[in-house]
């Protein structure tokens, strides 16, 4: 061990005899593989829980560098923030002591670094997506020698925080381009009250020595003000992350050119700062073979060995981890219910999906309800409106513009604001946009909106029918695919059984079907409503 970091120790053994259970920060020195099982049981044969504590910092004393980051790490992680003040400026320098990785792969100067930060751990059941994960980290190599924002943005319970976190697990990354350290901070939505709390506690996180702290900031510009000379002055070659951002407003707190990575289900939050900025799109959903080791993981199963149902849970999740990790965790508590829950998501019993995990949510509908209530008041009516899209179908802004009776340039305008809180997905294709929902974005508005269902179906029907009037689309319209291929859908939903018997018996409409899209789609659709067609007028 350095001759600092023992002499920090030996300076502040009396403090640490005084305070600490060693139970709970044993096991993490266990964990870290720097305190054997054989030295733990030492420790516990003391009689007095301050005897343990001074036995415990004996056997520190004979150990290397790893051993008192580890003990230091400990500390933090069951709340002897102030102990662990005590030994902070005896950590070994990043060049100084062993690099050997740890069990799960991060080096322990990497570890010691994003504990100190508040770096969230990896959860219990983790699965990496190296694409993502690289893609974050090339998106910070940017800020190695300028300030800027790297914003990780993403729909509910899609992994952004827990990829954030595993892309700062990176040795080379640290040294070269935040060799001041990583703060994280979990902001959230606030009013003004628990911003300025925010604000206050980073400062004083960031401030140990007191240097800028005469009293508590009386307001959030005293309180920017003072962490943008902690940045400057103190921090200048670190790293600020601010995790799950909500409205641009809060942003601008922390617009103190310096180096910043947020997580954001809301891609235009940056809109209004200055400075560079990178994306990474967070993908929604995980692949099949994911989603299965997800599970494996929690229920402690081989994959082959999981009953039948396991596979069918992974598809009606539709890749969430959220979801699966939900899943997982009831599962594991109990082992016998596979067949019970893959019901419940079949039957989008959201709120039956319950459960405790890594996720600042404990339920499904909570995840997606809190997306849809943070909306402008004037947009919501017209996001309830989405519960009717068909599923897996990319719908053209025309369709839109006709349904909400407004200009294209509207549509576009109001349905970005969507895509920016990644509650809606948006396909280019050539000078035309074209918007689909996430499967369980889809499943979470039909429950929601169910009783209103079949009014909203009726609603598109009618503006069709006030649009086109008396003709039917022509195959140069943007939106025609769309109305021959779900027209018959809209009014069945609707129950406006006399319009479609009018419509899928007007030889307009079926000379210009099958001419677009072949006879197969009409006789499927005869079939399929011919309990409509059959009734008599």
């Amino acid at each position: 061990m350095d001759v600092k970091s023992r002499n920090h120790l030996l300076l502040n053994r009396l403090a640490l005899e005084r305070d600490i259970k060693t139970s709970y920060v044993m096991d993490h020195m266990i964990t870290d593989q720097v305190l054997t099982l054989q030295e733990e049981e030492k420790v516990k044969a003391q009689a007095t829980q301050r005897d343990r504590a001074a036995m415990l910092i004996n056997i520190i004393l004979k150990k290397d560098n790893n051993s008192y980051i580890s003990f230091y790490n400990a500390l933090l992680h069951e709340g002897y923030k102030d102990l662990a003040a005590l030994l902070h400026d005896g950590i070994p320098s990043i060049t100084s002591y062993d690099r050997k990785d740890s069990t799960d792969g991060v080096a322990f100067c990497v570890r010691t670094i994003l504990c100190e930060g508040g770096v969230p751990q990896r959860p219990v059941v983790f699965v990496t997506r190296p694409e993502l994960v690289n893609e974050i980290r090339q998106k910070l190599y940017n800020l190695r020698n300028d300030p800027g924002w790297v914003t990780v943005y993403g729909m509910a319970g899609s992994g952004k925080s827990v990829l954030t976190a595993e892309a700062l697990r990176d040795q080379s990354l640290l040294e070269e381009c935040f060799p001041g350290g990583v703060h994280w901070i979990s902001v959230g939505k606030q009013d003004n009250a628990g911003l300025l709390m925010k604000l206050h506690n980073l400062c004083s996180r960031l401030d140990l020595d007191f240097t800028y702290a005469q009293r508590p900031p009386l307001n959030i510009g005293e309180a920017k003000d003072r962490l943008r000379l902690l940045m400057l002055h103190k921090y200048p070659r670190s790293l600020l992350v601010l995790d799950d951002i909500w409205d641009s407003q809060t942003l601008k707190a922390f617009d103190n050119h310096c180096k910043v990575l947020i997580t954001s289900r809301d891609r235009s939050v940056t809109d209004h700062v200055t400075g560079r900025k990178y994306e990474v799109h967070m993908e929604s959903g995980l692949n099949d073979e994911k989603g299965l080791e997800i599970l494996s993981l929690f229920v402690d199963m081989k994959i082959k060995d999981m009953p039948a149902q396991a596979d069918k849970i992974v598809r009606e999740c539709k890749g969430s981890p959220l979801v699966l990790s939900l899943i997982g965790a009831l599962l594991r508590d109990f082992p016998n219910r596979w067949e019970y829950y893959l019901r419940q998501l079949q039957n989008k019993q959201f709120r039956r999906i319950k459960k405790s995990s890594s996720y600042d949510y404990e339920a499904l509908d909570e995840a997606m309800s809190i997306s849809v209530e943070m909306l402008n008041e004037n947009f919501k009516d017209f996001y309830k409106d989405l519960s009717i899209l068909p599923k897996d179908v990319k719908v053209p802004t025309k369709v839109f513009c006709i349904l909400w009776d407004m200009e294209p340039e509207e549509v576009e305008d109001m349905q970005q604001e969507f895509v920016n809180k990644s509650l809606l997905f948006c396909d280019r294709n050539g000078k035309s946009f074209h918007y689909y929902l996430h499967d369980l974005q889809l499943d979470f508005l039909i429950e929601k909106n169910r009783e209103q269902l079949q009014e909203l179906h009726e609603k598109i029907v009618k503006q069709y029918k006030k649009h086109y009037r008396l003709c039917i689309p022509t195959p140069g319209e943007e939106d025609c695919m769309y109305w021959y291929n779900f027209l018959v859908f809209h009014m069945a939903s609707a129950k406006m059984q006399e319009e479609l018997r009018d419509l899928m018996f007007s030889l307009d409409w079926i000379k210009a079907k099958t001419e677009l899209v072949g006879p197969a789609h009409l006789i499927h659709e005869y079939v399929e409503y011919s309990n409509i067609l059959d009734q008599k007028k």
